[in-house]
């Protein structure tokens, strides 16, 4: 979940990252490695609601999920100041800087000093849950390839760049590395906060938010009890003509095409019902001249992949049972094989994106020639 105090920095990084991870086997199984955190987590002060927990889906992701009806005021979580990386207090400046990047660079080089200590850490159960994870600039040439060019080679190593040129970071030092990833895919605005960033996936109805008091923050429900939807997603895509495009995608098939950096803010911190940023992504793109319409929908409908999507969907299945007999073979595990099957996912995802969008555009663009609908 993406919740209304998350920094847009961060939120920025994030964006960029979604769906392609490419997740490493844990060194211990999701439930046991879940509860000894949990144990630690109470131990030393905090609260955890134990009506939620991790849940690994088909597709090998790890999310947190509610196993029964949690009512609304309820606390989720309470995690004193002392477990976070990043903040001492609420008057701490919140890893923040006058630019906001110095800040981030130090939970990263802390999150690194405290992974090299080892179990000699006292973040030790909160950090070795967090598995080991791997940027696309780690693929081979293979993995890169069943991308079929949705990302240029500057997307590919977007954040190793932001970290050697704003952090000065080491991405040869593999604790910096794991670090920065880890950074990227779960810290809110106050840094790492263990549990809380299991929940970094909206769950479409915004009903919890993150509160912060003097002893710690809390995770409370509002606005409802838990429920699991779908919820935007972010994509940039270059078209072959060379034209460079984003858009969010909501559920519904109610998406926003070059979404301004206004709507951005709006969706990752205001507080409202799905429907209300469904209704205020359509109105956004409604607002688009029917020229800015026609680029995209023509872009797209230009853009030729190599496979269908049932083939996409046949060479995921294949990869995916490859995997799986590797694992019953006792056999280490092939980080190409996996790094493919987040290619092939994310190009799978992102081709259905794209469809959806090209219609919404030529959707818009059938009302106005009809006369149904005026140009904005």
């Amino acid at each position: 979940m993406t919740f209304p105090t998350a920094n847009s920095l961060v939120s920025n990084l994030l964006l960029s990252l979604l769906l392609l991870l490419s997740l490493v086997a844990p060194s211990q199984s999701n439930n046991d490695g879940y509860s000894r955190l949990v144990d630690w987590m109470t131990q030393n002060g905090g609260r955890v609601d134990h009506r939620f927990g991790i849940v690994e889906n088909e597709s090998g992701i790890r999310g947190i999920h509610a196993f029964d009806h949690i009512e609304e005021g309820a606390e989720l979580l309470f995690c004193p100041w002392e477990l976070i990386i990043g903040s001492s207090g609420i008057d701490d400046d919140q890893m923040m800087s006058s630019n906001g990047s110095d800040g981030m660079c130090r939970v990263i080089d802390e999150t690194a000093r405290q992974i090299r200590l080892g179990v000699n850490s006292s973040w030790y159960p909160y950090l070795d849950h967090i598995g080991e994870q791997r940027l696309p600039a780690d693929w081979n040439g293979d993995a890169i390839m069943e991308l079929q060019g949705l990302l240029s080679a500057r997307d590919v190593t977007r954040h190793l760049r932001w970290f050697d040129m704003i952090c000065h970071g080491d991405a040869l030092d593999l604790e910096a590395k794991k670090s920065l990833v880890a950074f990227v895919s779960r810290a809110s605005e106050v840094g790492m906060v263990p549990i809380y960033d299991l929940l970094n996936h909206h769950n479409g109805k915004r009903n919890a938010k993150l509160f912060l008091s003097k002893e710690g923050v809390n995770l409370d429900v509002v606005g409802g009890s838990i429920s699991t939807e779908d919820w935007p997603t972010a994509w940039n895509w270059a078209s072959p003509d060379g034209n460079n495009f984003a858009f969010l995608s909501f559920p519904g098939d109610v998406v926003a095409i070059n979404p301004s950096s206004d709507l951005l803010r709006r969706v990752v911190h205001s507080n409202m019902a799905l429907e209300e940023y469904q209704s205020m992504a359509m109105a956004h793109t409604e607002s688009l001249t029917s020229g800015d319409l026609e680029l995209f929908a023509n872009a797209a409908a230009n853009e030729l992949f190599l496979t269908s999507d049932r083939e996409d969907e046949i060479i995921l299945d294949n990869l995916i049972l490859e995997q799986e007999e590797t694992l019953l073979a006792s056999e280490p595990s092939d980080t190409n094989i996996q790094d493919k099957i987040s290619a092939v996912r994310y190009r799978l995802a992102h081709k259905r994106a794209l469809l959806i969008a090209e219609l919404c555009c030529n959707t818009i663009l059938a009302k106005r020639m009809s006369g149904s609908d005026e140009e904005l």
